[in-house]
């Protein structure tokens, strides 16, 4: 006699089902798919490792896209280089002259509205005025420059005897004058006192170059040239710079053609692997 809680387990219980098959039937698609994505990647791969061998073999010729691109850098290099020696050579000309040592009169008026600076040399008279850039409200907008309103420094080195003055000897006392009379007014505010110059102060040769230099001793023809001989200078390094980074990436390229060679071969064996059990590669990019 069965028993009818015996009775009743066994009529309403379900039967179970078999896991171990549904999911070796459910799981063969994704495994698939997996392979055929991996396959896409080492095809991929392949392709790369390829083009590194290709330019790894470049490498170990003697003319190549690096020895190439080292020739071009080394006619830059002697080309700055041959600038370089152009810029220290002397200029050979002889200096012109000095200025006769013709005393500056100085006369500063800064209580008038506006400031005048007035220069007398040699009988010739040269006059500043100060000009302040007002806001509508009263605010000052830029500091206050002198402008000068008469008084030619071509007539001045005439007056003092000086002939047939060069472009840079006029270019020279005119920035000179204009430092004199700025200086002059700030002395005058300041209450400081003023150290009286000559001619032969504002404008004097420069034994470098044969030019002339200002009331500052700066030459311009120097300054220009010392410009330019850092650009050139700066050139130079980045162009090395250059050149020693192209020499060790061919070196390197030189040396990895092994390792490649053995990325590619790992990487087809992998790909005959995959393609004997029938695997095809994916539509991936």
């Amino acid at each position: 006699m069965v028993h009818w809680w015996l009775r009743r387990r066994g009529q309403g219980e379900p039967e179970r089902p078999d896991v171990g098959s549904d999911q070796s039937s459910a799981g063969a698609p994704v495994i698939r798919e997996a392979e055929r994505r991996r396959l896409a990647r080492l095809l991929r791969r392949r392709e790369e490792l390829r083009y590194d061998i290709a330019l790894a073999e470049e490498a170990q010729q003697p003319e190549n896209r690096w020895t190439e691109r080292l020739h071009e850098l080394d006619a830059a290099i002697a080309e700055l280089e041959r600038q370089l020696a152009t810029l220290d050579v002397p200029s050979g000309r002889d200096p012109e002259p000095p200025l006769p040592p013709v005393p500056v009169e100085v006369t500063v008026d800064a209580a008038s509205e506006p400031a005048t600076v007035t220069l007398r040399i040699a009988g010739q008279v040269l006059c500043w005025v100060e000009e302040v850039d007002w806001a509508e409200r009263g605010h000052q907008l830029a500091p206050a420059r002198l402008r000068r309103t008469a008084g030619d420094p071509a007539e001045v080195l005439q007056a003092a005897g000086y002939r047939a003055p060069s472009s840079a000897l006029l270019e020279t006392l005119e920035a000179s004058l204009d430092l004199i009379a700025a200086d002059a007014l700030a002395a005058a505010r300041r209450e400081r006192i003023w150290t009286p110059l000559a001619l032969a102060d504002l404008a004097h040769p420069c034994e470098q170059c044969g030019g002339w230099r200002d009331v500052r001793g700066r030459c311009p023809t120097c300054t220009a040239r010392d410009w330019q001989r850092q650009q050139l200078l700066l050139e130079r390094n980045r162009l090395r710079q250059e050149r020693d980074e192209v020499f060790r990436d061919w070196q390197r390229a030189r040396d990895r053609l092994p390792v490649i060679q053995r990325q590619l071969a790992e990487v087809e064996a992998d790909i005959r692997q995959l393609e004997a059990k029938g695997v095809q590669p994916s539509d991936e990019n």
